[in-house]
């Protein structure tokens, strides 16, 4: 018996905490519920992929570069010679996705660069098209030199 009112006090009170906490945490609750409305969307693999993306990122946040502002994306940085850019508001680009790989073993596999048309300024790239950026030549998309020989491809989701 005496379990059963230790139970039912401890119910009581804890009801009364989490209703003060929500109460409280109401304003923040619904902003995060807006932020993230894109996120908690999500089911299934694209959930579980979006994680395991998030999960690569907690470990190495310096991966995540925000170039918003100057070209409309964010660029996720796996490595010194490789890249996966994300448009902001693919709604308003062809260019949802673009991908950047070190082509210097292309290269020594016999990709000849004269066949594959430059990269283009942002915005330029016809999406399934391949592009070719020579080693120390400014990159037109993030305005700096790329230390290795770059190859692109954009990609439109839509």
């Amino acid at each position: 018996m005496f379990k059963i009112a230790f139970a039912s006090a401890l119910l009581v009170i804890t009801s009364g905490v989490l209703a003060q906490t929500r109460n409280t945490d109401a304003p923040e609750l619904a902003r995060i519920q807006s932020e993230y409305s894109d996120v908690l969307a999500l089911q299934g693999t694209a959930k579980a992929e979006l994680l395991a993306i998030a999960r690569v990122l907690r470990a190495k946040p310096e991966m995540a570069i925000d170039r918003t502002k100057a070209a409309g994306e964010y660029c996720f940085k796996s490595s010194e010679s490789s890249m996966v850019h994300y448009a902001s508001q693919p709604e308003s680009t062809a260019e949802d996705v673009i991908y950047e790989f070190d082509a210097t073993q292309l290269l020594a596999a016999g990709l000849d660069p004269q066949r594959v048309p430059r990269l283009p300024a942002l915005g330029k790239m016809e999406p399934g098209k391949w592009y070719f950026l020579p080693k120390g030549v400014i990159d037109p998309h993030h305005q700096h030199d790329f230390a290795t020989p770059t190859i692109a491809l954009a990609v439109n989701v839509k």
